[in-house]
């Protein structure tokens, strides 16, 4: 067992002082990190409204205050360990500047944690949770997460009990496919207010009606329908085309719940009737590992589409039940697949890089919700401490088999999907079209950001990539 640091457990101070950091890291408790010539470059990026980027420098005496967002914060305290922090507490708002001491003090604890040293780690926890809060902005809300699951993880590896404590608005008993019956209301909200469902949904169903625009006869698989609003839009489209009148359209939704789906279906085929489209429903029963090509029956004459959001990393701790998956969808020969998936490799076998690779998207994400969302919303309260909660802490605290919540980067998938003889599609530019579209359809979502990547896109907030679309066919 470490002997404990009296300075560091000395006091419950909501700051840390510069001298606390630099003794610190003279103790190897701080991340090893190039220098601060990273902030410096920063810094001197941020061009002040007179000068044009070509422009001599100000002879300013001291450097401008600089507002950080939750982002460039998480960036800068993964890039920076050193202990003489005294140009970032005079380039930066005494606001961001706590919240860089937070978010590096939580990067010393996971590094201290990766490298066994558990007490260190735990000391610097106890120092976070003076300055983290459930209710704070959105550094505070997420360093909350991260310090609760790592200190659950060091009980866990030091054989101490761990204590299954509920927050409010958190359902830590239910399963991510039961929360969607429980949780509809806040699902709904989320999916009103937050960029990423329909900047993704939009853009799927554009890049659907490119390959399957013209069939006649079309039978779409939704590998794991949530709410199924989106294809409300899909049939208003074929509704329009005039010029090659559709026969049947098809949905075989595939979900853990008869209930959930059957009320997604009497919404949707009521909603084909208003349209006067021929409309057939199906339900398949089963989770992704036991799904066989036989459950879907397909027509001779049917154009096949297959639509997977968020689901086939849900299989990446059980890689032979992912490749039955890909095995069924070759033999279903879709004419277009679309993939959607986080982007972010939060399946590396090293601790320190699925800890970035999470936190990076983590503070993305409350920094959006920050923006859209406000900070009392109780649909807010409830996307935090259950579904992102979820994720990190399962992230931290699984191993194995439990590792549900991991996820792989779209260079992974692209070469997975290959090795079954999958090709992938160029999104159109109608696909992009839709997607800037719909990015600039609100005032808050003016941070998302749209890149091109391959023949698919990512999609983030304020630089940090969140989401991958890819299209493939057979």
């Amino acid at each position: 067992m470490e002997p404990q640091h009296e300075e560091i457990t000395k006091g419950a101070q909501t700051t840390v002082p510069i001298s606390f950091l630099a003794e610190a890291k003279n103790k190897n408790q701080l991340l090893p990190a190039a220098s601060l010539h990273l902030i410096k470059k920063h810094h001197e990026s941020k061009v002040m409204p007179e000068q044009s980027p070509t422009s001599e420098p100000s002879s300013i005496s001291c450097p401008l205050s600089l507002e950080l967002s939750t982002v460039d914060i998480i960036k800068m305290a993964r890039k920076i360990g050193s202990g003489d922090l005294s140009y970032v507490k005079s380039a930066v708002s005494p606001e961001n500047y706590k919240d860089f001491e937070l978010a590096l003090l939580l990067q010393a604890a996971a590094f201290n944690f990766s490298n066994q040293q558990f007490v260190h780690a735990r000391n610097l926890l106890n120092i976070c949770q003076g300055s983290a809060s459930l209710s704070g902005n959105p550094i505070q809300r997420v360093v909350y997460y991260f310090v609760e699951a790592l200190q659950e993880k060091i009980t866990m590896e030091t054989g101490g009990e761990v204590l299954q404590e509920k927050l409010e608005g958190n359902q830590r008993d239910l399963t991510i496919e039961e929360a969607f019956l429980s949780l509809h209301p806040a699902l709904m909200e989320c999916h009103a207010k937050l960029p990423f469902c329909r900047i993704t949904q939009f853009t799927a169903i554009q890049a659907i009606l490119d390959n399957v625009g013209s069939a006649k006869r079309i039978h779409l698989i939704d590998l794991g329908i949530k709410c199924g609003t989106q294809w409300s839009v899909l049939m208003q489209a074929l509704a329009n085309r005039h010029e090659c009148p559709l026969e049947l359209l098809k949905i075989t939704a595939v979900g853990p719940s008869k209930e959930m789906i059957e009320e997604i279906g009497k919404q949707l085929s009521s909603f084909a009737a208003s349209l006067n489209i021929p409309f057939a429903f199906r339900i398949v029963v089963s989770d992704l590992q036991n799904v066989d090509q036989y459950l879907f029956q397909l027509a001779a004459n049917e154009v096949v589409a297959i639509y997977s959001e968020l689901r086939m990393a849900s299989l990446l701790a059980w890689p032979h039940h992912l490749e039955s998956l890909l095995s069924t969808i070759k033999k279903l020969r879709p004419r277009v697949m679309v993939m959607i998936e986080i982007e972010a490799n939060t399946n590396a076998p090293l601790f320190m890089d699925r800890f970035n690779a999470s936190l990076s998207v983590s503070a993305a994400l409350f920094d959006c919700l920050e923006s859209c969302m406000d900070r009392d919303s109780s649909c807010r309260a409830i996307i935090e401490g259950m579904f992102l909660r979820e994720g990190i802490q399962y992230l931290i605290t699984s191993r194995g088999k439990e590792s549900i919540h991991r996820q792989e980067s779209i260079g992974f998938w692209r070469a997975f999907l290959k090795r079954f003889g999958m090709v992938e599609i160029t999104l159109s530019n109608w696909a992009f079209c839709q997607a800037n579209l719909v990015a600039k359809s609100n005032p808050c979502w003016s941070s998302c950001t749209l890149e091109v990547n391959g023949k698919g896109m990512t999609i983030g907030w304020k630089g940090t990539p969140i989401h991958m679309l890819s299209v493939w066919k057979c």
